[in-house]
């Protein structure tokens, strides 16, 4: 009957409504572990191919904190030219890039001037600035490019490049435990904190995002 057609309809329309939006996050949440692994895996890879051409790290010259002559023309260097690059590297001044991020918890943070990012051939950003004179940059992925929410731990993931031992998220050295806590971490992937350690998190867990994580 029309009665029971409509019972079964709306059956059927309750069910769609509780289970597509569990698809979608689970879909999200799978296709930000592979581009995240992608983007890592290739700029990793960038060390090993530099030193092929240039010979050891020691002899690499990185430049100064807060300039970022020195962060531009170390990655057109060391790093763009042995990636999928779409864009290279600019500041914001110069291409004109939302600098603007949040933290896990919300708090609005912005990169400085002295920041340089280039796009991936799939949309991927990355991000960078010298964070310690002849040692490291810090770095952003940015999975969706400059596509919203511009999130740590959803979108946007620390990662380190340490020119003496290569890349490295930010907190590989804790536990999962430790990750996942709020406790005396405040940059751990955690609600209540940055999402530093979100990278860190998800390469623990083979690069796949736990029910525990904090989507």
């Amino acid at each position: 009957t029309l009665a029971e057609v409509l019972i079964t309809l709306v059956i059927i329309g309750v069910i769609a409504a509780i289970t597509v939006p569990t698809l979608i996050i689970k879909h999200q949440k799978e296709q930000t572990g592979l581009k995240l692994k992608k983007a890592y895996s290739s700029l990793a890879q960038t060390r090993d191919r530099a030193i092929a051409d240039y010979g050891p790290v020691n002899t690499w010259s990185l430049g100064i904190v807060n300039n970022s002559d020195d962060t531009i023309n170390f990655l057109n260097k060391y790093v763009v030219p042995y990636m999928n690059v779409m864009k290279p590297p600019t500041t914001k001044n110069t291409g004109h890039w939302n600098a603007t991020y949040y933290s896990l918890k919300g708090n609005k943070g912005t990169m400085g001037s002295d920041w340089a990012r280039f796009y991936l051939n799939d949309g991927t950003s990355i991000s960078c600035a010298i964070n310690n004179s002849n040692e490291k940059l810090m770095c952003f992925i940015d999975v969706n490019g400059d596509k919203n929410p511009n999130k740590m731990g959803k979108d946007i993931f620390e990662i380190n490049y340490y020119i003496s031992s290569g890349l490295k998220p930010w907190g590989i050295w804790l536990t999962r435990e430790q990750l996942v806590s709020s406790q005396n971490q405040l940059y751990t992937c955690n609600k209540n904190c940055s999402g530093s350690g979100c990278a860190a998190l998800i390469m623990k867990d083979g690069w796949r995002i736990a029910d525990d994580y904090p989507w």
